[in-house]
């Protein structure tokens, strides 16, 4: 059955390119078919381009035990051959329609995009339906793309960001799956074969455990062609994998800790430390609620107050006047189950860490307890970038599809649109309010990673 966005009310569906915050442009109607498929057509004739988004609810929280990295895995060899289109036939066959594709994976779940001149776009429904029904997963295949991702890994584990964040993230989840890394261990991967990636897929690759999206230049015909490519795929009933664990459909992954108040600084953040790059980095986390919280838009706010631009507040400390930081910012994760609220600072090469994480804890304190709320100023500014970031962030077709089966498959599509809305009514008394019950230095981790050679750990205060 169909339904369209505001159908319901009297006001017809907004024009391409309405100008409501948070809501994505164009035209918007679903459908789900006899099988449990989603699809979401969403018509915007901006361009003679159609991008198609499928998003599966499996991701780094779903694998199970002992396969770490089987979700980002198997995005691997989604592109490696199935019954209709062999090994590298479905990159040869979109670059020669000129088209592109891609793929990624995230802890919440796995999606793949294809963009193709509106004329020809209905090759991406023919690969799609195919590799959900059955993927061949050739032995061969299997054991080359075990050798990428390890090399994937290992160039993760010599970058001191991304291996910095990896430490941050396991110390402060803990058992939970937004501990693990995407990509898996060395060790998971060296046991996770074929057998282990088709029972993921048949557990997880199925029509009810999907979403699909069709974007750009294209309307109710759209649904007639994913019925046809479709139509037969077969719904599989969620049932556990080989190796026992999560699945997705019956998410039951153990909880983090519960986010919210515990007295800031009463006893102190936990820790991590690496000795990695030549410059010191800085990264402390906080453990916050999911994106669909009613908090989550006020924290949001006071990430773009803390550090998002020039203006923002640790911009102008810790780079501007006190010269100790190329790079100093806030970041805020939107996520399913309780997510991450971040500060980051690269410092320059001399500067001294535990000056530039007094002056970090300073900054996050003078929030918390109310005692620099955000002046008018500063939530003019927080509200017009956050409301230009989204513009941004959602100007082409393709980034359309993206962020509409994203909404549909983790929350609905008014998702965003309320996140802004919230956002952008926000006050100071909403932000102190949020940043308080949340942002808990005691249950904080601070995470280090230091040069090699030079200074020793960060005295802790």
């Amino acid at each position: 059955m169909r339904r369209r966005r505001g159908e319901s009310k009297a006001a017809a569906p907004p024009a391409v390119g309405a100008g409501v915050p948070g809501r994505l442009p164009g035209e918007v109607a679903e459908a789900r078919l006899a099988n449990g498929l989603h699809v979401c057509v969403l018509t915007n004739r901006q361009a003679p381009i159609v991008t198609s988004a499928l998003w599966y609810r499996a991701g780094t929280r779903d694998e199970p035990a002992g396969h770490g990295g089987i979700a980002h895995f198997l995005e691997h060899m989604m592109f490696k051959g199935s019954a209709r289109f062999a090994g590298g036939e479905i990159d040869r066959r979109t670059q020669a329609l000129g088209g592109d594709n891609n793929a990624f994976t995230s802890h919440d779940a796995t999606a793949y995009h294809f963009n193709f001149a509106a004329d020809r776009w209905r090759l991406a429904l023919a690969i799609e339906a195919d590799r959900m029904a059955g993927l061949a997963l050739d032995p061969a295949e299997v054991e080359s793309e075990r050798r990428v991702i390890l090399e994937e890994i290992a160039m993760y584990e010599a970058e001191p960001w991304d291996a910095l964040e990896e430490r941050v993230l396991a110390a402060l989840f803990g058992a939970h799956p937004y501990a693990r890394p995407v990509l898996g261990t060395r060790g998971e991967l060296l046991v996770t074969g074929g057998a282990d990636l088709a029972a993921f897929h048949a557990a997880a690759y199925r029509p009810s455990n999907a979403v699909l999206v069709v974007a750009g230049d294209v309307g109710e015909e759209a649904f007639a062609a994913v019925e046809e490519a479709f139509g037969e795929v077969a719904d599989r009933p969620a049932g556990e994998p080989a190796a026992a664990g999560t699945i997705a459909g019956s998410r039951t992954a153990a909880a983090p800790p519960a986010t919210g108040p515990s007295g800031v600084g009463q006893r102190g953040p936990q820790r991590v430390e690496q000795r990695m790059g030549e410059v010191p980095r800085l990264m402390v986390a906080f453990r916050v609620p999911p994106a669909s919280h009613a908090d989550h838009a006020a924290l949001r706010i006071a990430s773009v107050v803390l550090g998002s631009g020039r203006a923002s507040r640790l911009q102008r400390l810790l780079v501007d006047e006190e010269e100790l930081c190329s790079l100093a910012s806030a970041d805020l994760s939107e996520s399913v189950e309780p997510g991450t609220f971040t500060v980051s600072c690269e410092l320059v090469s001399g500067a001294d860490p535990a000056r530039v994480e007094a002056l970090v804890v300073g900054e996050l304190a003078a929030l918390v307890f109310g005692e620099r709320p955000p002046s008018a100023a500063e939530l003019e500014r927080a509200r017009r970038v956050t409301a230009a970031d989204w513009v941004f962030g959602h100007e082409k077709v393709h980034q359309q599809a993206l962020a509409a089966g994203f909404a549909l498959a983790l929350f609905d599509l008014g998702h965003s649109e309320r996140e802004m809305a919230g956002a952008l009514a926000a006050g100071a008394e909403d932000v102190v309010a949020a940043a308080a019950r949340h942002l808990d230095l005691g249950a904080a981790v601070v995470g280090w990673s230091l040069p090699r050679q030079g200074r020793g750990a960060v005295d802790e205060a």
